[in-house]
């Protein structure tokens, strides 16, 4: 049995979002937005507890989003 993650935070990425819209995979996306599949992955699944700031920029460059549209803060 996997124990299940406790959630640290209320913060949540909607980069899966973007990849659903886009149609595209995890490697295709880091491999042309310069990060790791690890970092891709990580923001998809919401399995992050810090964001670096050139990963959170090349993600959006990427989808050509504001920055301010990649992170929300889920309802509790």
């Amino acid at each position: 049995m996997y124990a299940v993650m406790s959630e640290k935070h209320s913060i949540r990425c909607r980069l899966q979002e973007w990849i659903d819209e886009s149609g595209e995979n995890y490697s295709t996306i880091a491999e042309a937005a310069g990060i790791s599949v690890g970092a891709v992955r990580r923001l998809a699944k919401n399995q992050f507890d810090r964001v670096d700031c050139l990963t959170w920029q090349l993600i959006c460059d990427y989808f050509k989003k504001p920055l301010g549209d990649l992170f929300y803060r889920a309802e509790k």
